[in-house]
């Protein structure tokens, strides 16, 4: 099973294997998928994971992107600066900028 995403009008849809499924959230502007968990950054900063269209939980502030590899989210920050989150929580911050 395949996941894609695409965001349109600030909501993000979801296609599995190519077949348009179903769409969810509002102000989105950055979502990523690692195929069970889609994780995605609102107009406000804040990071919202998914799992089957549910919103499992809302977190952080001052995000700008967001990757996500198994458990684990590597954010970008309005700052340059990329937080790692683990179930919701922050395990490690480090600069991403190389002054």
């Amino acid at each position: 099973m395949e996941l894609a995403l695409k965001i349109v009008n600030g909501r993000v849809e979801v296609y599995e294997d190519g077949a348009y499924r179903h769409s969810y959230g509002s102000h989105i502007e950055d979502a990523a998928t690692d195929g069970n968990i889609v994780a995605v950054v609102t107009g406000d900063g804040r990071i919202e994971e998914y799992r089957d269209g549910m919103c499992q939980r809302s977190y952080g502030s001052n995000a700008k992107k967001v990757r996500i590899s198994g458990n684990t989210l590597a954010v970008t920050l309005k700052d340059g600066r990329i937080a790692e989150f683990e179930n919701g929580m922050c395990r490690r911050m480090y600069s991403g900028r190389s002054d």
